[in-house]
């Protein structure tokens, strides 16, 4: 009886390893962090957004199951580098990404605008260089915020986002300097959309994201085009749009 459980064993072994029997599937581990509403993590780490819930139909439409979930960003992206995991939603094309990473097509894209009290006076506001007319505030330490210093353009420095909506419709301050959607899904939150406006500026293209996957992560050239596809797919039933909807 022993031997008979011996050749048992042996003969499942062979059958796995010549890939007549396979191993159960796994769910695609992707990495996002907290950038509301395009990736919101809770305080339980549970993730949703508008690419969360993108992401996941686009591959479900191809019939690839995935799981979200989150780590600081320097851990994440230098996982990626390193091919330890599959990929990470969503991130912006930069040169210094591209040996590394493979990008899909366009998930999703922010604009960064004037947010303002609905009472403000925006008519000298066309082009970015016009902040030097108003009071402005940003975010310390965003790239945004960088941006103003770099071009120049006086600024306060605040923490947080409600700081930001707060400060235009409360205090003396004239904009806050902010992605489109970012403010628009916080101010809700907080009760103050009928309260503000938004201008974009005509020297400002929008950022561009996209799911980005490790080049070093087996089988991912593979998942970039299954992605693809059912990126194609929701997009041509409706669905992607029905996403975005639920949260603006």
């Amino acid at each position: 009886m022993f031997a008979s459980v011996i050749k048992r064993a042996v003969f499942i072994i062979f059958m796995i390893f010549s890939g007549t029997i396979t191993a159960e599937e796994k769910p695609i581990e992707l990495f996002a962090i907290d950038y509301p509403p395009y990736t919101i993590v809770d305080d339980a780490d549970n993730l949703s957004g508008i690419d969360i819930e993108v992401v996941t139909a686009s591959f479900a439409s191809v019939g690839v199951e995935i799981v979200f979930k989150t780590a600081p960003w320097k851990r994440i992206n230098k996982s990626l580098k390193h091919g330890h995991i599959a990929g990470y939603t969503s991130c912006a094309k930069r040169a210094e990404r591209e040996p590394y990473i493979l990008f899909s097509d366009k998930v999703s894209e922010a604009n960064q605008v004037a947010l303002m009290a609905l009472d403000t006076d925006d008519r000298k506001l066309s082009q970015l260089s016009d902040l030097k007319k108003y009071s402005v505030n940003a975010i310390d330490g965003w790239a945004i915020q960088k941006e103003l210093t770099t071009k120049g353009i006086p600024h306060s420095k605040i923490q947080d986002m409600d700081s930001g909506i707060r400060s235009v419709v409360y205090r003396d301050i004239d904009v806050f300097y902010i992605g489109e959607l970012t403010a628009l899904y916080r101010a809700r939150q907080l009760g103050l959309t009928d309260k503000i406006k938004t201008k974009r500026f005509t020297d400002k293209t929008s950022s561009q994201f996209y799911l980005c996957l490790s080049k070093s992560y087996p089988g991912n050239e593979q998942l970039l085009e299954q992605f693809n596809d059912g990126l194609k797919r929701i997009k041509a039933s409706g669905e992607f749009d029905a996403i975005y909807s639920r949260y603006l």
